[in-house]
């Protein structure tokens, strides 16, 4: 696979964004949140600003306070990241690139290319 031990993986980043997510349901300051999972705030701020991975032991700790299983944390971040990608989606925000220069959508439509329909 060839990534690194403390490189942000796609799936990295989901988990510390439902992390994120959790903290701030908490209700908890940045401070006092780090502090109940045993963190210190740099720490927390390292994670939270997705430049290192949490491991298993933060994990473990994070469940701990929100009371959230571990299992769980993993599974709702996929739900909340495909829930994410459905708004964006909905929204127009995943279009071809090619739809978007002026003149592109007719020759996807076939109105700037060869006609295909008609013998040569």
């Amino acid at each position: 696979m060839g990534s690194k031990a403390n490189e942000m993986t796609p799936l990295a980043t989901q988990i510390m964004r439902e992390c994120i997510r959790l903290q701030k349901a908490s209700g908890m300051t940045v401070a006092d949140f780090a502090k109940a999972c045993g963190f210190s705030r740099d720490y927390w701020y390292k994670h939270a600003n997705l430049s290192r991975p949490l491991n298993i032991g933060d994990l473990e700790r994070i469940s701990q306070v929100t009371g959230i299983s571990p299992g769980d944390i993993v599974m709702n971040s996929q739900r909340h990241a495909v829930e994410a990608t459905e708004r964006k989606a909905q929204a127009g925000g995943y279009g071809l690139a090619a739809y978007r220069e002026d003149g592109k959508q007719e020759a996807i439509n076939g109105e700037a290319g060869p006609d295909y329909d008609e013998p040569a």
